[in-house]
């Protein structure tokens, strides 16, 4: 059933006045606008008309149903490179399940064609992870910078000890990053999706390269990756409908600047920077699980771990996720109906009694293109 979560407190604040006055225009007491207020009761069914109209909004507005039209948007702040310290353990686990090793491979030899040493850098470096892949792969005398905040690039410095690599970190954000040399190759993998500003990293990584340098974007288009996922015992049909996030990255778009399918705007934004020899590649990477393989175990719980099914949902946690998805324009209903989807995956892949078997497409883009 779907919950009701009356705004009056959040209207009358907006509104300016305080509960005594609201009593006065209703004709009730304060303190049954207090108790409103707090949940104790309810306002009897003939007053929501008035209260709605005198705060003019739709009585599903007021009831918590539907978004308030006039609420000012709360940004996630995920271009925050602060907002990811200490979660490099779960970046990680999530990046073991990018790349087949081969297919990057493949690309420094045979797309690429890099057969001299190059000097890399790489935009949101994280500790490196991409660095050491790619520095495994490259000519020999290759080296790698990477471009983070303090945290990452400490943890990327701890990463590259006792190691014959000539790799190096630099503390900047990405959009004020000033350098003193430039570089073969610039790279940013899953950076972008959660930038404000993509545009202006990828100006940033453009300028960073020397003629004919190579600018590398590794990024999704969400609509792929949430389409991506496949369990052997739960309706693919309900994977794929039970929740539409086409407001939510909307609104984000429009009001953070971050782009939900920016693995797909990619090779036109590079265009417009001047590059050439743009193509795209599809990285290989699928993650496939039967209850057959070898490391089933380890894989189920990197699974489990990587998407929160790990863990219970509390009515706090539930609420809030719930005020986030509305204040994004998502109606209250079609919230709850996120959550029970997260809640019956996260049963499912609890429940010990049987083995399971699901499939993961992350579908990432491999944009390129030569300055």
């Amino acid at each position: 059933m779907t919950t009701v979560k009356l705004k009056i407190a959040e209207l009358r604040k907006d509104k300016g006045i305080g509960q005594q006055e609201l009593s006065k225009v209703l004709g009730v007491s304060f303190q049954s606008v207090s108790k409103w207020e707090t949940g104790v009761a309810m306002p009897d069914i003939t007053l929501l008309p008035s209260i709605a109209e005198y705060f003019n909004v739709s009585v599903d507005e007021l009831l918590g149903l539907k978004p308030l039209r006039q609420q000012v948007y709360i940004p996630r702040n995920t271009d925050n490179r602060e907002n990811w310290n200490g979660k490099i353990d779960k970046m990680d686990q999530r990046r073991k399940y990018f790349w087949n090793d081969d297919y990057l491979k493949f690309l420094v030899k045979n797309v690429w064609n890099i057969e001299l040493p190059i000097d890399v850098i790489d935009f949101r470096c994280g500790n490196g992870y991409l660095g050491m892949k790619l520095l495994e792969l490259l000519p020999k005398g290759s080296t790698y910078t990477g471009v983070d905040n303090e945290y990452f690039t400490s943890e990327g410095k701890l990463n590259f000890d006792n190691t014959e690599f000539n790799a190096k970190f630099i503390v900047s954000d990405t959009y004020s990053l000033e350098m003193d040399k430039k570089y073969d190759m610039a790279i940013c993998q899953v950076g972008l999706r959660h930038m404000n500003k993509p545009m202006d990293a990828l100006t940033k990584m453009v300028d960073s390269v020397k003629k004919s340098g190579l600018v590398v974007c590794v990024d999704v288009n969400r609509e792929f990756e949430n389409d991506g996922l496949y369990i052997d015992d739960i309706s693919y049909n309900y994977l794929c409908t039970a929740f539409d996030f086409h407001k939510l990255w909307k609104k984000e778009l429009e009001f953070e600047g971050r782009d939900y399918a920016i693995g797909m705007r990619l090779p036109f934004y590079m265009q417009q920077l001047g590059l050439n020899d743009i193509d795209i590649r599809m990285d290989d990477k699928v993650m496939y699980v039967n209850s057959d393989m070898q490391d089933y175990e380890e894989k189920l719980q990197d699974f489990i771990e990587i998407n929160g099914w790990d863990k219970s949902i509390n009515s706090s946690s539930r609420e809030n996720l719930i005020e986030t998805f509305m204040n994004r324009g998502i109606d209250r209903v079609d919230a709850e109906a996120y959550i029970e989807m997260q809640s019956k995956i996260a049963g499912y892949f609890r429940n010990t009694a049987n083995r399971k078997s699901f499939l993961k497409v992350q579908g990432l883009l491999i944009t390129y293109g030569r300055k």
